[in-house]
């Protein structure tokens, strides 16, 4: 049953039967004066667990039930599974599935109802692993009332007869007699005689012996025969054949097992065979570089027993034959370990099994070990994880050369092959859409493949038959009760596959135009940026496929790899990086300008996004700008440039949300992932262009992100935390919305709004068009997420207010984004930023790639010609403040206290009354009381009072640092020092900064940090105080990266039922280019550059059905046109919603 119609490796202990209930008086629904199992028809019968049951292993539910002597009954049995407790999970059982039956009465009957039978058997088979009620009901064919009497109602084995071996798979030596046990198991309520047969498949030269072949068994009870198998010469090492065993019970077919029985294959052969090995040796003797990479291996010093720690030393075993190695790597060899460590220590095993290190016995034991924790290697699901679960018994069965549960990892639902055909997207991208990921699951399976390679399994160029379904994973709820329980991801991918198969080497092929000249890709969803600038990706695709440009990444590499690279790499290889390309499946467009005599690094390549979500790891960012490079240097993407890791709430509720991405954002919420459309694509010499469009809801994000389970669950406690728990144990301050929905809630969808972005790469800047057309009232902000910004000019910009954050609604992530400065512009601004490339730029936790120096971003905002304009702070990761109490003490008496937990957010603002008040005391308390949320966001110092006023009665007005000047203002217990220790200056954080607590600054600010007593005490003994005035929170950010590194949030805002935006970005390293930028329309600019160049750009029909969009470059100097360019509209089997049918991430 488990995999469809692939069985487990093996099953034993099994019990014939399972009785549902000590007695029918144990159910439920029987008709009143009536002994129990009397059921009125119509009528139901219902019984429930206390404990979920696992049915996985059993053929069926087995009824002794009476009907009426020829009546028709047409019954229906319902299985329930308990409710989903926690909604952001993934669930592969059905809630409810359900068999019919008929039956004509004659009488007491046995009758078997197959779990094959039930609905959501074979998507959902894992429901029947989740069993907690039964039910039922039914009526007869005559719609006339009646009854049925239920003496008994069983979870049977099989109808008559069970075969089962808890080994069904060895491997031996030529002429080795290969013995198997068999169960034979009688599930019937009568007497079986059963004869076992062996029925050979056609032409197969190895034949099972069977002792005994014929026995009687009692109802229920199990006998034992053997099965030997004499391995055959004929059969080469690695290979195998199967025999099927067949139970004839009582004259008719009671069951059928298979065996598979090969010849050893020697080992190694899990991570290279010895021919590859000896290959390697030979290499390291006449390559400089492979015998400096050697030293990798050999050189290493081990640290604990961990497989990850050992795993070399095998290696370094099989490359020098010294044994020294060997002993080395041996601890490493270990079943109580998973995921990667346990595929490890399988090829541990393998590396170091020739060299002595273990004793016969010793290879039992281990081997034994292994097929153990083979039995608890869980299939779950296509995603990367789930398909390491599934390389892990996929390695294991190899190792032991168990076939039966090689065959089942291999398979099976969720198993490796199921992960390649659903998982792999018509353009060869995986479909989570993480570069990291798309790499790790590229190894993965191509590291599989090559371990199956010895044993006459080639999947290295097998044509895998694709899942055509948008569905990845088997999940029972339809798209938008999903979308309810997972926060609005839909968990399915787009595009339509054009060929009936896939290879692995598509795998390799997605990256290879979107790379760039120096090996660098773009970063997207959960992933950054990376670079194949080491490691052994692209050796290990360009040892299996051997294509020329696999060789071109290889060759930026700094680093080769010693297990994957062949010794030489071609000398001509095909140029990287310089074409124009897109990837219709997971919805990457690249653009790069086409400069003549120009190097890579100096072009312009930029990143639109389009397709696939990505499930858990997929962003709310349809046609977003999610890249740029130049100079080698990368504009700071977006989403995943901003990181909490997975565990925090800021993970679903901000870093994967509209809002924090470059492109067009609706009232603040998150974009619908739909199935979304490419519209045009050019790459000319002049101008390269491409539009995209969506047409989606938009919803909140999930409240506090997505569910996360209670660990250690007490009676009575729900299942999941709620968004206030998450927030203390995160120890961060929210404002709380009242009523507080749900963890997790979306809230309500707006109507579809259709947006469209242009984006058009030139040889010296980049445009952005953007329409977006709803039917509602509706805030649109131009978002780009960019660091360092130095000022706004142009356009009559000026500024108009601030506000402490973009938005205030709790429900609404655009609360984060704070210390925002509102501008009003009539005509074209320019705001110019500096992301600067040095030892300190990674201060985010992920690292910002690129060349030491600047990449400058001049941003014209053309069109509307009137918005306004917002540059804000964004949420980046500097650390909390913690669990903060404080106190105001009067005269010894508390008059206000307050906890909470600060950070870029919290801040309390007080106001009280002091009447003759002789001495004002603040205290603080300050700790870390973080429990969860993953490991990045730290405490730091960096609490402040601030905006402190003592008022007077003749109407003065005191600062607190004026009163520490004149010595009134004393510290006991507070850090009033900075790292250097020097005192802390009025209105300065402890590194010299600004004081900035939830977003306002504040230019009078002292300490508040406690190291001690956290208390100072403020003389008023002859001021007449009558009021005090203060606030109280953290200083985000500490010291001047603000100024300098920090990333700041850009926004052009208009209102109104429809949008269009004209957004012209030029970068460069020192001297821009760009002189000017106008715009007559949303569909006309003209751009002069500082050599007297005007190019005038046009889009024609952007507001259209989609299909007939133009757009042309014209230049002229001097009166005299120098050029036009024209893109051409897109045939009609390119419009929307149609099929393209292309060779994937090639460019026209």
């Amino acid at each position: 049953m488990n995999g469809g119609m692939i069985p487990k490796g093996a099953y034993e202990n099994l019990d014939p039967w399972i009785a549902i209930g000590d007695s029918m008086q144990d159910w439920e629904g029987w008709s009143k004066n009536t002994k129990a199992g009397t059921l009125a028809v119509p009528g139901i019968a219902r019984y429930r667990f206390e404990e979920r049951q696992n049915w996985s292993s059993f053929y069926g539910l087995r009824l002794d039930i009476t009907i009426p002597k020829g009546r028709v009954f047409e019954g229906k049995i319902t299985l329930r599974t308990p409710p989903r407790e926690v909604k952001s999970s993934y669930r592969s059982q059905a809630s409810v599935t359900s068999a019919t039956f008929t039956a004509v009465g004659n009488g007491r009957e046995v009758i078997n109802v197959p779990f094959t039978a039930f609905d959501h058997y074979y998507p959902f088979f894992e429901t029947f692993r989740e069993i907690q009620t039964v039910e039922l009901d039914g009526q007869f064919h005559d719609a006339q009332p009646g009854e049925v009497r239920l003496t008994q109602v069983r979870v049977v084995q099989a109808p008559t007869t069970k075969l089962y071996s808890g080994v069904r798979s060895r491997v031996g030596e030529q002429d080795e007699s290969i013995e198997y046990s068999l169960n034979v198991m009688n599930c019937s309520d009568r007497e079986q005689s059963v004869v076992l047969l062996h029925h050979p498949y056609s032409k197969h030269v190895m034949t099972a012996e069977i002792t005994p072949n014929q026995m009687m068994l009692k109802p229920g009870e199990t006998k034992t025969c053997s099965v030997t198998v004499a391995v055959s010469d004929r059969i080469p090492p690695g290979g195998r054949e199967r025999q099927k065993i067949v139970a004839i019970a009582n004259g008719s077919l009671g069951d059928e097992l298979e065996f598979i029985t090969g010849r050893k294959l020697e080992h190694p052969y899990l991570v290279h065979t010895p021919d590859r090995w000896q290959q390697i040796r030979e290499k390291i003797g006449k390559s400089e570089w492979a015998a400096e990479a050697a030293k990798h291996y050999t050189d290493h010093v081990p640290d604990g027993n961990r497989p990850d720690q050992r795993w070399r030393s095998a290696v370094a075993w099989q490359l020098t034959r010294d044994r020294k190695y060997a002993d080395l790597a041996k601890p490493g060899v270990r079943a109580d370990v998973s995921g990667k460590d346990l595929i490890q220590a399988a090829e541990i095993y393998d590396m170091i099994y020739d060299s002595g290190v273990f004793s016969p016995e010793e290879k039992k034991r281990i081997e034994s070990a292994f097929r153990e924790r083979m039995k608890s290697v869980s299939l779950s699901g296509v995603a990367n994880l789930e398909l390491q679960e599934a390389r892990c018994g996929f390695t294991l069965a190899l190792v032991v050369q168990d076939f039966a549960w090689f065959d089942y990892f291999l398979y099976a639902a969720d198993g490796v092959y199921d992960n390649i055909a659903q998982g792999i997207m018509p353009d060869g991208w995986w479909y989570e859409g993480s570069v990291n990921y798309n790499i790790w699951v590229s190894r993965y399976i191509c590291k599989m493949a090559l371990a199956a390679e010895p044993f006459g399994i080639n999947l290295i160029d097998h044509h895998f038959t694709p899942g055509y379904s948008k569905e990845f994973r088997r999940l029972p709820e339809d798209v938008e009760t999903r979308k309810r329980a997972h926060g609005g991801k839909p968990f399915q991918k787009f595009g339509k596959h054009p060929k009936p198969f896939i290879t692995l080497d598509m795998l390799w092929d997605s990256f290879v135009d979107h790379v760039a000249y120096d090996g660098t890709i773009f970063a997207a969803n959960d992933g950054g940026e990376l670079s194949f600038s080491s490691g052994e990706a692209f050796e290990l695709a360009y040892m299996m496929y051997g294509k020329p440009e696999y060789a071109s990444v290889i060759k930026h590499s700094g680093k080769r790899n010693l297990l994957y690279g062949l010794a030489e790499l071609p000398q001509e290889t095909p140029p990287l990086g310089t074409r124009s390309t897109y990837s219709d499946g997971i919805g990457f467009i690249t653009l790069r300008s086409q400069t003549p005599g120009r190097h890579p690094r100096d072009q312009i390549a930029t990143s639109l996004k389009y397709g696939t979500h990505g499930a858990y790891h997929g962003h709310f960012d349809r046609t977003n700008f999610n890249s740029l490079m130049r100079h080698d240097r990368s504009f700071y993407q977006s989403g995943h440039g901003l990181w909490y890791s997975y565990a925090s709430f800021m993970y679903g509720f901000f870093v994967q949300s509209s809002i924090n991405h470059n492109m067009v954002v609706v009232d603040s919420k998150n974009q619908e992932p739909v199935e979304s459309q490419r519209l045009l694509f050019h790459s000319g010499k002049k101008m390269q262009a491409a539009v995209v469009e969506t047409n989606a809801r938009w919803c909140n994000p999930p409240y506090t992100g997505l569910e996360i389970r209670r660990p250690d669950r007490k009676p009575g406690e729900p299942a999941a935390y709620s968004g206030k728990e998450r927030l203390q144990l995160e120890d961060v301050y929210l404002s709380t919305p009242d009523p507080e929905p749900e963890s997790a809630s979306i809230g309500e969808y707006s109507e579809p709004i259709l947006q469209r972005r242009l984006m058009v790469v030139t040889d010296d800047y980049v445009v952005l068009a953007d329409y977006l057309q709803g039917q509602d009232e509706h805030v649109f902000d131009n978002l780009l997420q960019i660091r360092g910004f130095q000022e706004i000019t142009g356009g009559q910009v000026e500024a108009t207010k601030h506000t402490d954050q973009m938005g205030t609604n709790p429900l609404l992530p655009d609360q984060l984004i704070t210390n925002c400065q509102w501008y009003e512009k009539a005509g074209v601004s320019k705001a110019r930023f500096l992301t600067i490339f040095d030892d300190r730029s990674s201060l985010n936790w992920r690292t910002l790639r690129g060349k030491k120096g600047n990449l400058y971003m001049d941003v014209y905002s053309a069109w509307p010609s009137q918005c306004e304009i917002m540059v804000a702070t964004a949420p980046e990761v500097r650390g909390r403040a913690g669990w903060t109490e404080y106190q105001i003490i009067a005269d010894g008496e508390v008059t206000k206290t307050h906890q909470f937990s600060p950070w870029l957010l919290g801040r309390d603002d007080i106001d009280i009354p002091l009447n003759d008040c002789q001495q004002l005391q603040l205290k603080t308390r300050n700790e870390d009381r973080r429990k969860g949320g993953g490991f990045i966001n730290i405490r730091v110092d960096g609490l402040f009072w601030g905006g402190g006023t003592i008022e007077t009665s003749d109407g003065q007005s005191i600062t607190l640092s004026e009163l520490e000047a004149a010595g009134k203002l004393t510290y006991d217990g507070i850090l009033a020092k900075n790292g250097q220790g020097e005192p802390i200056q009025p209105g300065k954080d402890y590194r010299g900064g600004e004081v900035v607590m939830h977003g306002r600054l504040f230019e009078e600010a002292i300490p508040a940090q406690p190291r001690g007593n956290g208390l100072i005490t403020i003389d008023l003994s002859d001021l007449d105080a009558v009021r005090f005035k203060v606030s109280i929170g953290a200083d985000y950010v500490n010291g001047d990266d603000a100024l300098k590194y920090q990333r700041k949030v850009y926004s052009a805002r208009t209102r109104g039922k429809t949008a269009r935006f004209l957004t012209v970005i030029e970068p460069f390293e020192k001297d821009s280019v760009v002189q000017s930028v106008t715009a007559t329309s949303a569909d006309e600019l003209k751009v002069k550059l500082s050599n007297g160049t005007i190019q005038h750009l046009q889009i024609q029909q952007f507001e259209g059905d989609g299909r007939d969009i133009e757009v042309s470059l014209t230049a002229s100097r001097n009166g005299q046109e120098l050029y036009t360019e024209s893109t051409r509209p897109l045939p009609p089997q390119f419009g929307a919603n149609r099929s393209v049918e292309r060779t994937p991430g090639r460019s026209p």
